[in-house]
């Protein structure tokens, strides 16, 4: 296995709130990364039990849950490194998938890179950027993947809409440039709205298959008619009335 000319370094920014033993094993899996210089920043989003952390890492404990997108922004912007990952902190890095996500972007010259999960098909977590159908389909249980963006070829890594925050791998001046992730987001689909204005901007994002980095696979969600349904309903639809146009002319260029 080779490696990059200049040893990667990586802002790695895990968002925590009553998780428990989950947030221990994602950072131990983020602090094993080979080859890669990792800045690990735990952001504590208001969990009842304060989190605790190892002496290498930066904990941020913030008084209330401010939400996906507003947790995650402050991490990132608490660092400085030119290559930013956000990773949930139910996920678990492989030894190699950092340095593999890095190649992935000093390869392609892609902004963002993200990985396909172990024991799941790349549609489960990236794809073409969901329509208004689409997320109907999912919040009313008859779908667990999203649409793929094409058909997938035999190398290793595609082109995708977008990639869900589980872990993404980006470069922090398309972060920059695109204005961080959206706060007005609360919780979803924000991580579907950053790669779409990344999209939008011109830059690429592209999916890496083999990194053996784990995340349980999303609920499909059957009771819409919830408090936090009806908000995540809400956020869905601000989210395709921003992206409608873009959506549309993409799925016709593509003839989906």
């Amino acid at each position: 296995m080779g490696s990059p000319t200049a040893t990667p370094v990586v802002d790695v920014v895990i968002l925590t709130w009553n998780d428990g033993a989950l947030l221990g094993t994602a950072i131990e899996s983020v602090l094993r990364s080979e080859s890669v210089i990792t800045n690990v920043v735990v952001v504590d989003n208001g969990s009842a039990d304060p989190a605790e952390v190892p002496d290498r890492v930066t904990l941020i404990r913030l008084e209330e849950n401010r939400g996906v997108a507003a947790g995650r922004n402050i991490g990132i912007r608490s660092g400085s490194a030119s290559l930013v990952c956000v990773l949930d902190s139910d996920a678990e890095l492989g030894p190699w998938s950092l340095w593999n996500l890095c190649e992935e972007l000093t390869r392609t010259a892609a902004a963002v890179a993200v990985p396909c999960f172990v024991d799941q098909k790349p549609t489960a977590s990236a794809g073409a950027a969901p329509t208004l159908g689409d997320k109907v389909r999912r919040v009313m249980g008859k779908t667990n993947e999203y649409r793929p963006q094409g058909s997938h070829p035999n190398g290793s890594s595609w082109a995708v809409d977008f990639g869900i925050g589980a872990c993404q791998l980006f470069r922090r001046e398309v972060y920059e440039e695109v204005g961080g992730i959206d706060e007005s987001f609360f919780y979803g689909p924000e991580d579907v709205d950053f790669c779409l204005r990344i999209k939008r901007a011109g830059h690429d994002v592209v999916q890496v298959s083999g990194l053996e980095v784990l995340h349980p696979p999303r609920r499909i969600h059957r009771k819409p008619i919830t408090r936090r349904g009806l908000a995540q309903a809400w956020a869905v639809t601000r989210y395709y009335s921003r992206h409608r146009g873009w959506i549309m002319a993409q799925t016709k260029d593509a003839g989906r």
